[in-house]
């Protein structure tokens, strides 16, 4: 009786951790750029000048694009 108690313990356990786990792998709108001055300053220090609507090197596309709805006066080509 006691070795069942034991084996359904670490089951729930067990499945526990791993639902714990899967949530914290998917952090969702946790990872979606914050519209602040410093991710500003620092997206559009990395614009082409001659080309602002180009997503610069190094950049993650999504975010450019999301970067560029967050300034439609600025990017209005763009959009």
């Amino acid at each position: 009786m006691d070795n069942e108690k034991t084996i359904a313990a670490l089951l729930v356990l067990t499945l526990a951790a791993g639902i714990i786990l899967l949530f914290l792998s998917f952090p969702g709108e946790a990872r979606k750029t914050e519209n602040t001055a410093q991710n500003f300053e620092k997206l559009t220090a990395q614009e082409n000048p001659d080309d602002i609507c180009a997503v610069p090197a190094g950049t993650d596309p999504k975010e450019w694009k999301d970067h560029l709805s967050h300034h439609p006066d600025r990017y209005a080509k763009c959009l």
